[in-house]
């Protein structure tokens, strides 16, 4: 059995709550997108508690996986610009 070394530990210790980290935050990003379909990203992070880029980075990778899907652009209610909006995907979509 191979011996790791005590960096080596501290280093899969790292990417471990990375990885958790990014789930939960995808999780979380998702149930925003399911409770209240159409927001943008920057939506999404105030409604969620999390950073402004955090659903900028999750949403697409969300959409990779065919969980949700981008919709029309419109103004977003906290930047002022004009923003993405994300939906939940179902069956047919």
């Amino acid at each position: 059995m191979p011996v790791l070394m005590e960096n080596e530990n501290s280093d899969v210790a790292e990417e471990v709550d990375s990885v958790r980290r990014r789930a939960s935050q995808r999780h979380r990003c998702l149930l925003e997108v399911w409770k209240r379909p159409g927001r943008t990203a920057a939506e999404v992070a105030v409604a969620a508690g999390l950073k402004r880029h955090v659903p900028s980075r999750r949403l697409p990778d969300l959409r990779r996986g065919r969980f949700v899907r981008n919709g029309p652009k419109r103004p977003c209610a906290v930047t002022g610009n004009p923003g993405m909006t994300w939906f939940p995907c179902v069956e047919n979509d």
